[in-house]
């Protein structure tokens, strides 16, 4: 019997890259989204309101009776904001923690027998932001730290049961987010546009189940900037006043 893959997010960009490495290697693909992939990307879909507890109950009842188990979870849907603290209303704040947090803590709880079944893995797509503050991102910065320290702790509370946890963390790559965001700023032009695709980080992120790592940064060059904005947070503040003109609205 095939693998099993449970992918979160998959109507296209990188949910969809994972959904078609994942196939590549002999998955078979259960993705879940609002809006369908283009034909051939999983091998099936399920229309998903991961926000509703409704839904999520029925699809682990469905899961359950057909396969009894799950190899592997990722969680990737997800939405960001372009908006300072104070123009974010409360709508949307609690809209892309809904999303972006409380809707894959809540998958993972619910399919743990399925992943214990599989001694299977959880992917946690968080983000280079949950490291490094962004201005007028500040929501997505937030709720994307809360992911990656879900996974980090998460991990020694399940690995008793064989359950592997990694935490993915992206930096800019072409996906559509901007295009979705919420909120009414556009993001200026940053370092590492059009350096990384979300093809390759869908084989990072395969290659990283397979041999069960921790973490994956992508691109790796990345790393090197959580590092200097830890140790010179000062700079980042001020480069971060400059990309988006924050000194003029004051």
């Amino acid at each position: 019997m095939k693998k099993i893959a449970v992918i979160t997010g998959v109507s296209g960009g990188l949910g969809a890259a994972l959904a078609r490495e994942f196939r590549r290697h002999d998955f078979l693909v259960i993705g879940l989204s609002r809006t369908p992939p283009s034909e051939g990307v999983v091998d099936e879909f399920v229309a998903a309101d991961l926000t509703d507890p409704a839904f999520r109950e029925s699809l682990v009842r469905d899961l359950t009776a057909r396969f009894g188990r799950i190899d592997i979870l990722i969680n990737n849907a997800g939405i960001g904001a372009y908006a300072t603290w104070e123009e974010l209303d409360e709508t949307a704040l609690r809209r892309l923690f809904e999303i972006d947090f409380f809707a894959p803590v809540a998958l993972v709880r619910a399919m743990m027998p399925l992943l214990t079944a599989a001694s299977g893995t959880v992917v946690n797509i968080s983000s280079v932001a949950a490291s490094v503050p962004v201005a007028c991102m500040g929501a997505y910065n937030a709720a994307k730290a809360a992911l990656r320290l879900f996974s980090e702790s998460l991990r020694p509370e399940v690995t008793g049961r064989g359950i592997h946890v990694v935490t993915v963390c992206p930096g800019r790559i072409e996906t559509g987010f901007s295009r979705r965001a919420l909120g009414g700023r556009k993001p200026p032009e940053t370092p590492g546009h059009g350096s990384a695709t979300a093809v390759g980080l869908a084989r990072r992120v395969y290659r990283a189940c397979a041999a069960r790592r921790r973490e994956v940064i992508y691109p790796a060059w990345y790393g090197w900037v959580m590092t200097f904005v830890r140790i010179f947070p000062g700079i980042n503040e001020y480069a971060n006043r400059k990309i988006w003109h924050l000194d003029h609205e004051n």
